[in-house]
This record gives C-alpha cells, structure tokens and sequence, in this order.
C-alpha cells in the first residue's frame, strides 16, 4: 500500500525511498540533490556526468600470404601421413598430391584455402572420407623484390609478409655511406593490380622522410615484381695537402658544401700545404668540358674573400707549397687522386673519422 503522508522518488527503476512529510524541509533540499546526483553516477556511468573514453582506432586486417611459384610446402594429412609430404609449387602455379586424380591450383591461393582444396580433392577422389589437411610454407620463392643500387647486399629476396620499402632496404644489408638521397621503385604487376598504376611506374621517394619517420606515407609498400633502387650520393672530394683526404657525402646537396667546410671535413690543411693555391676540378663527361677554378683557400679563412660553394662530384684539391705545375696537370693530377679514396656518409664526425 502507498504510505501518503510519503513522497516518492523514482529514478529508472531505484526502490523507492520515502522521506517523513514532517522531515527538516532544510535538509531535504540539501540531501536531494546529491542522491539524485549519485543514483544518475551509479545507473549511467556513461552518462553526460562522466566523459566518455576515446574510441581506439581499429586494427587493419593483416592479409595473408598468397601462395606462389616456387614456393616450397609442407602438405600434413592427420591421420594419413601417405597423403603428404613436401611439394614445390609448379612454374604454372600447380602442386601434385599423392592420391588425387589430377593437379591442384595452388598460386593465389593462402595456406588455409589450399588446405581446404586438397581436402575436397581427397574426397572427390574416394581417397578419404574426412581428412584434416593442413598446409605451411616452408620456402617462399614466389613473391620476390629486387634491390639494387648503393646498399651493402644488393639482390633479389622473398617475401613473406607485407613489406615496406624501408623493410626491403634491411634485407639489403642497409645503404652504403655513398647511397644517395633518393629511393626509386619501380612498379610491377601486383603492385598495378593494387593500387591501379600503370606497370612500370616509377616512384621517387626522399631517403630522410623514410628514415625519420615524418612522413610515414613515404614508407610504401612493395610488392612481387617491384624494384627498389637506392641512388649514388652526391659528393664532393677534398685531396691533396689536407688531413684526411677523402670523398664526403652531402647532406643538403640544394644547399651545397662550401670550400672552407669541405676543408673542415677533411680535418684541416697539412702545414706544407699551398692554401693560396687551391683548385677546384670541375668534372664533366667530356674531357674539354672539364673545369680548373682557382681558389685562394688563405685568403677565404681569413675573412678577406667570399667562400665558394662546391657543386655535387667537385674536387677540391690543395697542392703543396713550391709546386709549379699547370692547371690542367693539377686538374689530371686531382681526378687521378681521387680513384680508391674513402667516401664519409653523413655520419662522419670531423675529427675523429668515425661513423656514428
């Protein structure tokens, strides 16, 4: 029965309460609020009163291999080991099993879904009632990527997974200190069929947006068919009366080495060398195209003449002090120079010779 000398408060399905009519009124209205507040915390704790948690972003579906030529497998039957055994998959994509009347597709397919073909082959071929088949590739030979340019192991290598471009350049051993700025890949049939460009395509891609990390849409993927080729640097050489002689890597080649760095680089001038007599050898794929620049390296550390910014393949070279030669022998006796010298990549620490 309802007690009327009670008020009742209901909030979505709470046992209703009863507060005495002749209860502090004062109280009430302070105590109200507050249990209307908790009972709203308690039923909706997703309510307007608590914010809600940021969804996590989903999880892209990792595809799985897709079976090819070459491949080698390992075909398990339970129970009946004389159904498997190790197969290769066939230059048309075809594997042979013992028992079944004809060649099964395996190309395309993933380990799971030829599973699934052999034991319908085994059926339909009254070799077994209800086999349990299960597939696992041992050697993947029918995915592959070639990579070639300035990396330590240039080659052709599988793949087994979803690779990145800068995955392919790891399994090449990594750049050598005279790989270049840029990255080219070169688009083949799967890489067409998945993103709809032409085969044959080319994709140029910055080597310091891959290795950053600041723009990870640079790190594309590379398919079956692509080649990744990593590009020469663009480097300058500094020989003759210096320290440390040696090509160095140009880390902005847009903004260029100036001759008074590349003397840095090379740790400094030796104490016979003739620094008013510098010589830039500007090389060109013809003989006549060659260029000698001189260049007063003394007076330009002095603060008495505007450096002088070499272009990408210049040479630097510092002759001796009584040195009386023309420049077009200081220019043959520089390009010699430079054949067999040790390139420094952008890791090069000036003064201590060492990559870090």
């Amino acid at each position: 029965m309802h007690d009327p000398r009670s008020s009742e408060i209901l909030a979505y399905g709470v046992t209703t309460l009863n507060f005495p009519r002749k209860s502090n009124s004062k109280l009430c209205n302070f105590l109200m609020p507050a249990f209307l507040t908790l009972v709203a915390l308690t039923i909706c704790p997703t309510s307007s009163f608590s914010q809600a948690s940021p969804s996590k972003p989903a999880i892209p579906a990792i595809e799985e291999y897709k079976i090819g030529p070459g491949d080698i497998l390992s075909v398990t039957v339970v129970d009946a080991p004389e159904f498997g055994g190790k197969v290769r998959v066939s230059d048309t994509g075809a594997i042979q099993i013992v028992g079944a009347s004809s060649s099964i597709q395996a190309e395309g397919l993933t380990s799971i879904e030829l599973s699934s073909a052999i034991r319908k082959t085994l059926i339909d071929s009254n070799q077994l009632r209800d086999p349990r088949v299960s597939v696992f590739v041992e050697e993947y030979h029918g995915s592959t990527i070639t990579v070639l340019g300035f990396v330590t192991k240039p080659a052709v290598y599988s793949l087994n997974h979803h690779t990145s471009v800068l995955e392919a350049i790891s399994l090449a051993g990594g750049t050598l200190p005279n790989g270049g700025s840029t990255v080219t890949v070169v688009r083949g049939s799967a890489s067409a069929e998945a993103t709809g460009l032409p085969v044959g395509s080319v994709q140029i891609i910055n080597m310091a947006s891959l290795t950053r990390g600041d723009k990870p849409d640079a790190n594309i993927e590379v398919r079956n068919g692509d080649v990744v080729n990593v590009s020469p640097a663009e480097v300058v050489y500094v020989v003759g009366a210096v320290t440390k002689p040696g090509g160095f890597v140009m880390s902005n080649p847009s903004a260029g080495v100036s001759a008074v760095q590349a003397v840095a680089l090379a740790e400094g001038l030796l104490p016979l060398a003739a620094g008013h007599k510098g010589l830039i050898v500007r090389q060109s794929t013809s003989q006549e195209g060659r260029r000698e620049i001189l260049v007063d390296l003394d007076r330009i550390m002095a603060g008495k003449e505007t450096d002088v910014l070499l272009a990408p393949n210049d040479i630097l070279f510092v002759p001796q002090s009584g040195t009386k030669k023309t420049l077009k022998v200081l220019g043959d006796v520089a390009m010699a120079t430079v054949n067999g010298l040790a390139i420094y990549g952008l890791g090069y620490r000036v003064g201590t010779g060492n990559l870090f």
